[in-house]
Parts: structure tokens; sequence; C-alpha cells
């Protein structure tokens, strides 16, 4: 080995640089690493840092990072090894060198290191010897997910409230002779709240333009015989599972163990069933269902109160090993707040964005209800700030000039009722432009989410954060795909992680590059000045 090689090695191994040495110092370490074969033991390898002008390492040191007999030509090996542990448990090499140099007993070391000494096999075992849960969530099926948000019990509630009102409105004015359109427009214009009037007066005007023949009477007894019981037995769908969800919040908070959280925003119905695809497709993978997990599912919880849902997230935020943030459309001050408190916590952050195929989600897009295709073309329109542009000329005019979604949504009169009749028709008259419209959307989808998976992993502020009580920096894991996902989870849960560690000269700075999603996990500046008066605010043992 060339001795000025061997002089960097040592400078990395102590993140300090090794002082000039003399003419015959020189000499004296060239003999001595002339042979790459030679093994060395631990006291000779501290007699070369004695000749360096470094301090000795103690036994368990040595024998961690370079092993007993460590010929010359693998010390490069035994560095990488020693600044991988450093990053991943210090944040720098001086602290961690001095720390863990000078522990006496391979107990010592082991117990200074943490979890980083535990086995993959061992933390698998620990997971599969814990004892079941004594009370399980009542798990909450796909398409009544939706419920337990804020604004379907809210649409449901404003939609009954509505048909009230306009029911109560004809009664009263069927007592009479020969009650008109107009009496009834008069009567919500004057009679009802001005905060009402506008939602019931644009009812009136979709029930006359949809049924023509139709007077006061015939209304009256849509409202009574069809519309109000559907909306009352929506109501009590929504108390029912949303009591169902607050069981289940209540029992999340018993779990003695908590080991994912999965970090989303969900606001429309179509949100809460992605997510739910999500997660039961994740955590039925054969490696993580084998270990018996128990993870947070935003979709089976529930609390009307704002301030306790933010504390009850914030309670699983702290107990969770680590999280999974869902990637969507649209980014949300609540689900990057999540992110951000996980990497402060120096918790792992698995940021799912899912990888498109066009055609497969094109087939998707087309099998969901028209409303929402129409918001999901709204979200994009808002999220991609290229997507006008990035549509041929063709597709951007056909986009443009398609308003049969927009006049389905301005008629339909109940936002939480569904109306078969309307959809058959609209897909009878539009299914081919349906369909063109579906791919032109999971074209937009895979070039939204290709760029966000890009952001995240390259320039995304909230990419690296700093672990707030160490100073340890703290990379974003971005995957495109469920397997993926679950493999580095499980490698999260078992500290199966494996690494790469990259010297870029031109940032001037130690990459941990996690081999998996290919992302930097952890980073050490080589600025002198930053890393000075960096340290000097987190823990720093000084002579």
């Amino acid at each position: 080995m060339d001795s000025e090689d061997f002089l960097g090695l040592i400078a990395r191994l102590t993140g300090t640089p090794v002082k000039p040495l003399e003419p015959r110092e020189r000499s004296f370490l060239a003999q001595a690493l002339r042979d790459d074969g030679r093994r060395l033991g631990w006291t000779q390898f501290n007699e070369l840092l004695l000749l360096v002008n470094k301090d000795r390492v103690e036994a368990p040191f040595y024998d961690r990072y370079f092993g007993r007999g460590c010929p010359i030509a693998d010390v490069p090996r035994g560095v990488e090894r020693f600044q991988t542990e450093a990053m991943l448990r210090y944040g720098n090499f001086v602290y961690a060198c001095r720390t863990l140099a000078r522990l006496r007993t391979r107990e010592e070391l082991e117990s200074e290191l943490g979890d980083l000494c535990r086995k993959p096999d061992e933390l698998r075992d620990d997971f599969l010897r814990r004892q079941p849960k004594i009370l399980e969530i009542e798990p909450i099926v796909r398409d009544k997910t939706f419920l337990v948000g804020y604004l379907s019990a809210r649409e449901t509630s404003e939609d009954k409230l509505s048909a009230d009102i306009l029911a109560d409105a004809a009664t009263r004015l069927l007592s009479g002779p020969n009650p008109t359109w107009d009496e009834l427009i008069q009567l919500v214009s004057e009679g009802v709240q001005a905060r009402f009037r506008p939602q019931l007066l644009a009812l009136i005007g979709k029930y006359r333009t949809r049924h023509r023949d139709h007077d006061l009477a015939a209304l009256s007894r849509d409202l009574m015989d069809d519309v109000l019981p559907r909306l009352q037995a929506r109501l009590e769908e929504v108390a029912a599972v949303q009591q169902q969800a607050m069981r289940n919040q209540d029992v999340y908070l018993t779990w003695d163990h908590m080991d994912v959280y999965f970090a989303t925003s969900m606001r429309k119905r179509w949100e809460f069933e992605d997510l739910f695809d999500f997660v039961a497709s994740l955590m039925s993978r054969p490696d993580l269902a084998a270990l018996q997990l128990r993870y947070f599912d935003p979709t089976q919880s529930f609390t009307k109160n704002r301030v306790n849902k933010g504390l009850v997230e914030a309670l699983m935020l702290r107990r969770s090993k680590c999280t999974v943030y869902s990637v969507q459309d649209a980014d949300t001050l609540g689900k990057d707040s999540e992110l951000a408190s996980t990497l402060a916590q120096g918790k792992p952050v698995i940021a799912y964005v899912p990888r498109i195929d066009v055609e497969e989600r094109a087939m998707r897009l087309g099998r969901e209800d028209p409303g929402t295709i129409q918001e999901r073309l709204r979200f994009l329109a808002y999220a991609e700030e290229a997507f006008a542009s990035s549509l041929a000329e063709d597709d951007l005019r056909f986009v443009r000039n398609f308003k049969a979604l927009e006049e389905y949504e301005q008629a339909r009169m109940w936002r939480s009722l569904g109306d078969e009749e309307s959809v058959g028709r609209l897909r009878r008259d539009h299914g081919r432009d349906i369909d063109r419209l579906c791919r032109i959307l999971a074209q937009s989808e895979q070039r939204l989410y290709n760029r966000r998976a890009e952001t995240l992993t390259h320039s995304h502020p909230l990419g690296i954060q700093v672990h707030l009580e160490t100073g340890v920096t703290n990379g974003v894991l971005v995957v495109r795909s469920v397997e993926q996902c679950a493999e580095v989870l499980t490698r999260v849960l078992t500290n199966g992680l494996e690494f790469d560690l990259e010297d870029s000269t031109a940032d001037k700075m130690w990459y941990l590059r996690e081999r998996i999603s290919g992302c930097v996990y952890r980073v050490v500046t080589q600025d002198h000045k930053l890393t000075n008066c960096f340290w000097n605010f987190y823990p720093y043992p000084r002579k």
C-alpha cells in the first residue's frame, strides 16, 4: 500500500487530517506497508497509528472493523465499515472514532452502538416471539373507508339538510291551491336562511332540468319516497362506520407495540381507496406478514375532535419505528409535517411513489365514477404545472372541449348519493371519449409521479433532515413499487439495510446511499467551517 493512501485512510478513520510526517517517519511507514499481504494484529495497527501521530485504538474497535489478522490490503474495507456505522450512529467521524476507539470491552462497544450490532435474524425472532394482541381492530371494508373522512360526513349532512328543507317547503305549498315552481322559488328565496339559498335554488333548477314534466307533487314524492330515505340510510351508515373507526382508534392506542405509521392525506373517496389498496397489498407480503407487525392505518381510524386527532397522530409518530409516506397527486402540510417529524426523530421514512403503467392505469380510471374522473382531471391540472404544455395539440384540444364529465358533475343533485341512471347514460353516449381522457390522465399521472420521485430523491427541501437530539442527518428512502417498499420496510425493521459509501469531491460530501432505493440515507459534510460550527451545538467529545 502506498504511504499517501494509508495516510488518507487514517484521516478518514479519525475524521481529522494527519499532520505532516518527517522524512524518517515516511521511510518507516513505507517500509511497514510494502507487503499488502502482511497481516496486521491489533498492536501492530496501533504502532502504525503512533507512527503517523494518531491515538491508539482498543482491541474491540480493531476487531469489529478490521478483524484479527487483517491484511494491509483490506484496511480500506475496514475503514469503510467504520465510516458506515459512524454515519448511521453519530453523524461524524471524529466523535465516532474518539468514542468507540476508547471502549475496552466488546460489550461496551456493542452497547454504545445499540441496534447496529443486532443481526437481522435476531430482530426477526423478536417479532416472531411477540405475544398476540389482546384486541384487534374491526376492519372497515374498502368501499366504506371514505366514510371516516370529514368531507363525506359533511356532504351527507348537507345533502340531508337541503332535502329536508325542500321537502318541508314543497309540503307547505302543496297544502294550498295550485302550487307552482315560482312559489317554491319565492319561498326559498325569502323564507330560508341566506347561506342555504344558493344550494337550494341550484337543486330546484337541476331537478326541473332533469324532470321537465314533473310538478311540485312529483318533487315531494321523490324526496319523501326515495331521496330522504337514502340520505337517512347513508347518514346512519356514516355514523356506524365512524363509531367503528373510533373503536379502532382506541384499540390502536392500547397496543404495546407500534411499528409502522402510514402518512397520507385523504379527502376524496378515491384517495381513501388508493391508500387502502396500497396498505393491504404491502402488509400482506409474506416477509412482512410473518413479522406480526403493528401498524397505524388512517383509513381505519377516526376522531371527531381535530385537536385529539392531532394528538393521536403525534403519539403514533412518536411510537412507530418508521413512517411509510404515500406520495399522492398533491402534497399537504399535514403529510409533509409527518415526514419531517419522523426524520427529525432520527427514524426512517420510506416514500412510496407508484410507478404508473399507463395502460393498466387507464383501465382502472375507466372503472371509476365519472365524478371521480373529473376530480382527478382537476387535481392533475392543479398539481402538474406542465399539464397543458405536456399534451399533444389534439389531446389538449380534446380535454378542453370535452365537457360531458363537467356537465354530469354540475347536474348531479346529491353529492353523497349515486346516480346509476345518469352514469349509464353518460357511458353509453361518451364511452370512447371517457376512455381517451383516462389514457391522457394516466400519462399525466406517470409524468407527475416520476417527477415527484426525482424531486424527493434529489432536491426536495424535506428530503434530508437532522435528528434534533443528535445532529445525525436522515434521508428519505424513495421506492417505486409495492414489492420494493416491502423489501425496504422489512430491512428497516430487521436492521438489514445495505449501503454504499461515496466520497463526492464535487459536492465535498460523504454520502451513504441505500442500495435498494438508491437514495442518500446519511451525509457528512466536508466543509470544515460548517462542521466545526455545527458540532459545537451537538454532543462532541473534546480533548
